[in-house]
């Protein structure tokens, strides 16, 4: 247990000494870190679809807006519509619901 506290402090050092760093970047250094979050929330909705009640699926679905308009504010928003286009990571409503 003393072990887990020890990596999650040290992982909390690591991140607060990167936050000057992350306030002077520019759009392009955040490219990848904003998709790659979109990547995963769609993800997370897709694989967890059927587990999720209604009040859960809206705060995916509201993270994942969330996720779109921080890559739209660094001019990425083609890339990010390509990911949200991505067949693989999205779910397609109208046979998830007819199963």
């Amino acid at each position: 247990m003393a072990k887990a506290q020890t990596t999650r402090t040290r992982t909390a050092k690591d991140v607060r000494a990167m936050i000057p760093e992350i306030a002077k970047a520019r759009p392009e250094q955040l490219k990848d870190g904003y998709l790659s979050r979109l990547r995963r929330l769609l993800r997370l909705r897709r694989d967890h679809f059927d587990e999720l009640n209604e009040a859960g699926l809206r705060l995916l679905d509201r993270s994942i807006f969330s996720a779109y308009c921080d890559c739209l504010d660094i001019g990425q928003g083609e890339a990010a519509r390509g990911v949200l286009k991505d067949v693989r990571l999205t779910v397609v409503l109208a046979e998830r619901r007819r199963a």
